[in-house]
């Protein structure tokens, strides 16, 4: 607590650009899309059995999640010339709310998709939006910020699952218990801008710059499809090793609690290290715990423990990407970018599941960081050039 007061405070002192009531709508919109995509993995089983899945299948929600999450970051380019971008917070929280009630109906395993494909929507348009806003927000103490933003979004992670604990008499109540939440912020989040003005940056060369581009796309890409194919199956693996579905569920928890402690002890160090270390040395941690996590004894610890090398990655390589090219269209593209490969690697890991079989989630997994870890170092080291 003492370290997020500091930040905080520190921060709008030196910046004096967004007020209290910004900042902190800022904070409780990332605890929300935090608690959305935590939801999945502990509700995958279920799903399973609702609908008679085939293994593995219901993880296609997660997919969904990230193909709509493409649509919103994608629409904030277009929108961003637009009048009604001064509401964008506020319709995103919409989708929220429309997207959840959808998932906890549980009509048909069709709509439970379209549900998660609307959720993603507001997911993408509040994750772009608001990371760009603590990016430039606060002067130098920018980066720190965005590591706390995305520490609350651990908050929120950590909390959801703790709904699946709970024996109701609907299996889609959790959802339904989101929506309600949503729908009391909503006010909130229709009076909150999150339009900023673009800084400039020495960015690469035009020669170079594509190159660049393409290649933090699959950086990001890379790293988020780990952490989205983590989050969505750690559960289905714990269980498939022997662990208990109250036991997976608990696990899922203590990942995100490792989440959130991770961002917040990230904080002081992002002021003196730099963004590219910081996601080298998490790709490198992760990658070396999803391997160690194929040792079915300690799987569960290793779980939890992965929550804090995924934590660090996605808010520091959002300030390397923001260092490079500043927070213009390119940061949106890139983000889709990212946000495609949540999608794709995910739906990846569904298809080779039924053909290796459950116990081989973390492997595959593993395979996927290590590529994230050889594209960071290829592009620092071109960076230098």
């Amino acid at each position: 607590m003492a370290v997020i007061l500091f930040v905080m405070g520190n921060s709008v002192l030196y910046s004096r650009r967004l007020s209290p009531q910004t900042t902190a709508t800022g904070l409780l919109s990332f605890a929300v899309i935090g608690a959305s995509q935590a939801m999945y993995g502990p509700a995958l089983p279920g799903f399973t059995e609702a609908f008679n899945l085939q293994p593995g299948a219901a993880g296609m929600i997660v997919s969904a999640h990230s193909a709509g999450a493409v649509i919103g970051v994608l629409s904030t380019v277009p929108l961003a010339r637009l009048a009604v971008a001064r509401y964008r917070v506020g319709v995103s929280f919409a989708f929220l709310l429309a997207g959840a009630l959808l998932i906890g109906a549980e009509m048909s395993w069709p709509l439970v998709l379209l549900g998660g494909w609307v959720l993603g929507i507001g997911f993408g348009t509040l994750a772009l939006g608001i990371n760009s806003l603590y990016a430039v927000g606060y002067g130098r103490r920018s980066p720190a910020m965005v590591n706390l933003l995305n520490a609350i979004f651990g908050i929120g992670g950590m909390l959801s699952p703790l709904l699946f604990l709970v024996d109701f008499a609907h299996s889609g109540t959790p959802f339904y218990i989101f929506a309600g939440v949503t729908a009391v912020l909503l006010p909130l989040a229709f009076m909150m801008d999150d339009r900023l003005p673009v800084v400039s940056v020495d960015a690469p060369r035009p020669g170079k710059r594509r190159g660049i581009l393409l290649a933090f796309m699959v950086l990001l890409g890379l790293g988020v499809g780990v952490e989205a194919s983590t989050v969505g199956y750690a559960a289905t693996y714990l269980i498939s090793v022997g662990v208990s579905a109250d036991g997976a569920t608990t696990a899922t928890s203590f990942f995100f609690l490792l989440f959130m402690l991770g961002r917040l002890a990230i904080i002081p160090v992002s002021m003196r290290v730099k963004s590219n270390q910081i996601v080298l040395g998490s790709l490198l941690f992760t990658t070396l715990l999803l391997a160690v996590a194929n040792i079915g004894l300690i799987a569960p610890v290793v779980v939890v423990l992965l929550g804090a090398s995924i934590a660090i990655y996605f808010p520091n390589c959002f300030n390397w990407l923001n260092e490079v090219f500043g927070a213009a269209n390119d940061t949106a593209y890139m983000m889709a970018g990212a946000l495609v490969g949540g999608m794709l690697i995910p739906a990846i890991v569904a298809q080779i599941i039924p053909l290796v079989g459950e116990m081989a989630i973390m492997g595959i997994i593993a395979g996927v960081s290590l590529l994230a870890l050889v594209m960071a170092a290829l592009i620092k080291v071109r960076l230098a050039e």
